[in-house]
């Protein structure tokens, strides 16, 4: 090919993309998903690329499904007639950095309802683009309680229970060599605010010794423990017993001991009598 052919193609196809500075952007939104805590607040960023001013653009964030605004900003201000019921009072638009093309949009507080995907649209008066991320939220509930109560003969029931787990936790019973032990019965029931409530039972020979329940968040893969030990619970379950055998056996002893002590200084007085007369009488 000639170098005047080349000149030329590079001219054409040059002339078919789009210039800088024709309007045309890419929105960028947070890279990975978003891990928002429950009852705390999460900051979904968005910025454009290349770097201009977005003052005079209209920005929302949308939810994919269920579908619905988020939150809009046009002609410089907030625009809250169609933003989905859920969100209101609970979003802000921060717009410090609106020039360089940088916005974020927060909600505070997270709710379980806020997991999903989200959208974040940008709209010049000639062009327009989003962003796909997702929010995943999360929340680790209360220190589990173990509770300990007589099974069969030779048994212990052990039930583990904890509450205010978002997205539905793991449970693991373990001894005291770190196996895992098959669990009785599990169930793990959801509030009325989303949060569950989790509860496990195992049944265990009280030869058993030390063990532990484990609850553990599958998102931040956080793990809350509870340990038991069986030779604490079964001394105080039979403390009672041996208290109400020892003191009836107690005072026998010592009502018998009485009485041998009674009867034998009763002889000892009649010997004397018998042998010395009334004159040594006590």
């Amino acid at each position: 090919m000639q170098p005047w052919c080349v000149g030329i193609s590079t001219l054409l196809l040059s002339a078919l993309l789009p210039w800088p500075g024709t309007g045309q952007f890419h929105v960028i939104g947070p890279g990975a998903p978003v891990i928002a805590l429950i009852g705390k607040e999460a900051v979904l960023p968005c910025h454009l690329s290349p770097v201009m001013d977005a003052e005079d653009m209209d920005v929302s964030w949308y939810r994919s499904h269920p579908t619905g605004q988020v939150h809009h900003y046009s002609t410089s201000q907030d625009l809250i007639e169609h933003q989905r019921h859920e969100y209101r009072g609970r979003t802000e638009f921060l717009k410090e950095n609106i020039t360089k093309g940088q916005v974020a949009l927060r909600i505070h507080p997270i709710l379980p309802s806020d997991a999903g995907e989200y959208r974040c649209f940008f709209a010049s008066s000639t062009f327009y683009n989003e962003a796909q991320f997702k929010i995943l939220v999360t929340g680790s509930g209360t220190a589990p309680q173990i509770y300990i109560e007589p099974g069969y003969t030779g048994e212990m029931k052990l039930t583990c229970t904890s509450t205010g787990w978002y997205p539905e936790p793991e449970v693991q019973w373990r001894d005291v060599r770190g196996q895992r032990l098959t669990s009785a019965s599990e169930t793990k029931t959801a509030a009325e605010n989303g949060l569950f409530h989790v509860e496990t039972s195992i049944t265990v020979d009280t030869r058993s010794r030390d063990g532990s329940c484990t609850i553990r968040n599958p998102v931040l893969r956080e793990e809350k423990e509870a340990q038991f030990s069986l030779s604490d619970a079964v001394f105080p379950r039979l403390w009672p017993w041996i208290v109400g055998f020892a003191v009836p056996l107690c005072l026998l002893a010592a009502g018998t001991t009485f009485s041998v002590l009674f009867v034998c200084t009763k002889r000892r007085k009649r010997l004397i009598k018998k042998q010395y007369g009334k004159l040594f009488w006590i």
